[in-house]
């Protein structure tokens, strides 16, 4: 097969490939300088300068795997690219999946992986990990080529084995290397204490039962005197949708929780039911700040849009889609988002939570960085906390 021919059939190929993306990667209806048919077009002429132009006779599938990872992480976070030796990886995994993980929550914002959420006392803690570190490169390889599919898959291992990130930390510019040994999974447990006339629940994760246990507590510190409640939802990082949903209910007999919708999927809305609400009525304020992610961002906007609670603090970090993975003809695969969360107003989950009340962590800290101050090591005042405990004890109404 001559030269030509070979870049006919390749571009003929990428042409089909990334045709059968294009509904994902732009709305149905279009204005005419946006036109997938366009895009497409200019696709394929680049091809052809790189394959008559370039330097040296280029490698064409791999500027094509090169395109299509390219293609999928420029739509969001979540979505990516599996060639077809990474999904026979995945396929492989998914058969024999590991038992072990770090204790922390890794996601991916600005290029890079960084740290939503730490288990405190934990593996990754007692390693130095914190919420707020950017992981540049987990082993030799940097997260900025790393899909957030490909980023989960290496935190992942047996038990007892070790996983090395180099990681920068707030208030440094250098990398250094953090050597976290994974563990078997294990719930977090559910801290609730009480302060004077107020319960505070603080909740870890949404990993499933959770809501049973935040009722269960919810009923003793009622039982109690608790005249009001907190719910902490500060570094609440992973868990279920349902999950959420479902603890949601217990403060509210009625009104919309959340909607799931695409451009593919209809739209899904759940709402409270009467029947499971157990605390609907209480004074109830919630804790979030960036730490807050995903399942824990869909609960507090349910509380707060429905007017049943204040959320304080810091914005959430922004995460409520849903990835389907669809196998494509050549033997690889993408991970897509198809759909994302909203709160009952109608906001994207995808875009953070915005407190009723803002408030910062610690003193002279921003919204974005709320971290201890440089150098500080030792307990520091969580003004949050007394926030939210001055509005719980107060008369005034919730806001909404």
């Amino acid at each position: 097969m001559s030269r030509k021919t070979s870049l006919a059939v390749f571009g003929v190929s990428l042409v089909l490939a990334v045709a059968l993306m294009a509904g994902a990667a732009w709305p149905r209806q279009t204005p005419v300088n946006h036109d997938p048919a366009r895009q497409l077009g200019i696709l394929a002429e680049v091809y052809q300068h790189i394959n008559d132009d370039y330097v040296t006779t280029p490698n064409l599938p791999k500027v094509s795997e090169g395109a299509l990872h390219g293609l999928l992480a420029s739509l969001d976070a979540d979505s990516s690219y599996l060639d077809r030796q990474q999904y026979r990886n995945y396929l492989a995994e998914q058969a024999n999946p590991p038992a072990g993980a770090i204790e922390a929550l890794i996601s991916k914002r600005a290029g890079y992986a960084d740290v939503v959420d730490v288990r405190p006392g934990g593996d990754a803690a007692k390693a130095g990990l914190v919420r707020g570190d950017f992981v540049e490169a987990i082993g030799n390889v940097g997260t900025h080529d790393l899909s957030m599919e490909a980023i989960s898959r290496r935190l992942l291992g047996a038990p007892g084995t070790t996983v090395t990130l180099n990681v920068v930390h707030m208030h440094h510019s250098n990398p250094v290397p953090v050597v976290i040994t994974r563990v078997a999974y294990s719930m977090a447990p559910l801290a609730v204490s009480r302060h004077g006339g107020v319960g505070v629940i603080a909740v870890p994760d949404f990993d499933r039962g959770r809501t049973a246990q935040i009722a269960a507590a919810v009923k003793s510190l009622r039982r109690q005197g608790a005249s009001a409640l907190i719910l902490d939802l500060r570094d609440c990082g992973g868990g279920s949708y349902a999950e959420a949903e479902q603890t949601a209910n217990l403060f509210l007999n009625h009104g919309t929780i959340t909607y799931l919708e695409g451009q593919t999927v209809a739209r899904v809305t759940t709402t409270a039911e009467a029947a499971k609400a157990i605390d609907a009525n209480g004074r109830l304020e919630v804790l979030v700040n960036n730490g807050t992610f995903g399942p824990a961002e869909l609960a507090a906007a349910a509380l707060q849009q429905n007017a049943r609670a204040q959320v304080i603090g810091d914005p959430t970090f922004g995460e409520g889609s849903v990835q389907k993975l669809i196998p494509v003809g050549d033997g690889s695969a993408l991970w897509l988002t198809v759909a994302r969360y909203y709160s009952p107003k109608g906001k994207a989950i995808q875009d953070g939570i915005t407190p009723n009340v803002a408030q910062v962590r610690y003193a002279g800290a921003l919204p974005d960085l709320d971290y201890p101050p440089e150098g500080v090591t030792g307990p520091l005042p969580d003004l949050q906390m007394q926030k939210a405990l001055a509005l719980a004890e107060s008369p005034a109404a919730p806001a909404k």
